[in-house]
């Protein structure tokens, strides 16, 4: 026999409450004895390490730094598909403004998968880079204009699924942006009222005039002075020095370089079609949701380009200065509200609905009353046009 095994701390509270069956309340378990065993004997020493076995151990620092290994791999590798992302996004919209290069099936799909995620980076992705292309021309050619209602037609859909406004509203502006030249038309109505004059007297015409130019060829041949001096004059044209058709080279160029120029949109004549007016059957342009969300952050920019009023700030202030803050607010809600009512009847929402959105927006925004009936005229003025 060993020596006596040390009590354990369980064992010692049930000692010190006592062993005594009375001692336990009835209709209950006692909890069975747990006995530490003896570390001297070899045989209870393989038992306690197999106990121990069951614990979880603390991890090794070798397992701390392999983790801390892949979450920095997988943070990489999350950056590096980001960046890819945003690259595609940008080729993308550098292809529909091109013209020129043509966008497959599998870009489009690919455009489609980035739009439908529930992360909205690639709509946002997307209306920057369109926005950054005001910069070269708001007129675009009619390839490119119609490539820019598909691709705003599929992301302002999902940004109505996804209830992002920010996007919808980058959009919004971009769709009274950029246009093209409408080649003019005849309308029906005006080949109608003009009749068409019969062929005859096109052929009457014709044959006058031909007869008209041989009788002078007949009297030039027959006098020998007018034909020498014809081609005499010809002779001399062609003796020229080469330096007049040296010259003359220059300004050939320069004139055909204005008549590039003028292939311009904008040189065109003819009627100007913006973005918005296929555009105006999008479901988010007939939610008050958007065009709320959509006024708060176009007002909260506004007010981000000037230095934002703390309360210490505010506490600073002079009378006129707080009275300069607050007309300066006054006056962004009134602009903007005057943008956002113009657009919305453009949509074609009704004059009631903009009405109502006014009247919310106008005593949040802290309209005075000459304001806010400048801006019901105005909605009443364009709802008549």
């Amino acid at each position: 026999m060993g020596t006596p095994a040390a009590s354990s701390p369980a064992h010692q509270r049930l000692h010190l409450l006592g062993s005594d069956s009375a001692c336990v309340a009835p209709n209950t378990r006692a909890m069975p004895e747990r006995l530490e065993p003896d570390r001297s004997s070899d045989s209870t020493g393989s038992e306690s390490e197999s106990e121990l076995g069951d614990y979880p151990t603390l991890p090794s620092q070798d397992n701390g730094t392999s983790s801390d290994e892949s979450f920095s791999s997988h943070q990489s590798s999350e950056l590096l598909e980001t960046a890819e992302r945003r690259e595609f996004m940008r080729k993308y919209v550098e292809k529909i403004f091109s013209g020129g290069e043509a966008i497959n099936q599998e870009e489009k799909a690919r455009f489609g998968v980035l739009c439908s995620e529930h992360s909205p980076e690639g709509r946002e992705w997307f209306a920057k880079h369109v926005s950054a292309q005001r910069c070269n021309s708001k007129c675009v050619s009619e390839h490119t204009f119609y490539r820019l209602v598909q691709s705003f037609a599929v992301v302002l859909f999902e940004c109505f699924q996804m209830d992002d406004y920010s996007p919808a509203k980058n959009l919004m502006t971009m769709c009274f942006t950029f246009y093209h030249v409408a080649k003019p038309c005849v309308s029906v109505t005006d080949l109608r009222e003009k009749p068409a004059a019969p062929i005859d007297s096109y052929l009457r015409t014709a044959n006058s005039w031909l007869a008209g130019k041989r009788d002078l060829a007949d009297k030039l041949l027959r006098n020998k002075e007018n034909v020498k001096a014809i081609f005499g004059g010809r002779e001399t044209r062609l003796k020229q020095p080469q330096a007049n058709s040296g010259s003359a080279e220059p300004q050939a160029r320069k004139r055909s370089r204005k008549t590039v120029k003028l292939g311009c949109g904008e040189e065109q004549k003819g009627e100007k079609v913006y973005l918005y007016t296929h555009l105006k059957t999008q479901p988010i342009w007939h939610t008050l949701r958007f065009w709320n969300a959509a006024f708060f952050d176009a007002v909260h920019c506004e007010r981000r380009k000037r230095s934002p009023t703390t309360r210490e700030r505010w506490s600073h202030m002079t009378a006129e200065e707080r009275d300069d803050s607050l007309r300066f607010n006054e006056n962004i809600a009134f602009g903007q509200l005057g943008t956002f009512t113009h657009n919305m009847l453009a949509f074609g929402l009704s004059q009631k609905l903009c009405n109502d959105f006014l009247k919310k927006q106008a005593v949040i925004g802290n309209l005075n009353e000459e304001q806010y009936q400048l801006l019901c005229n105005n909605i009443q003025q364009m709802a008549v046009e």
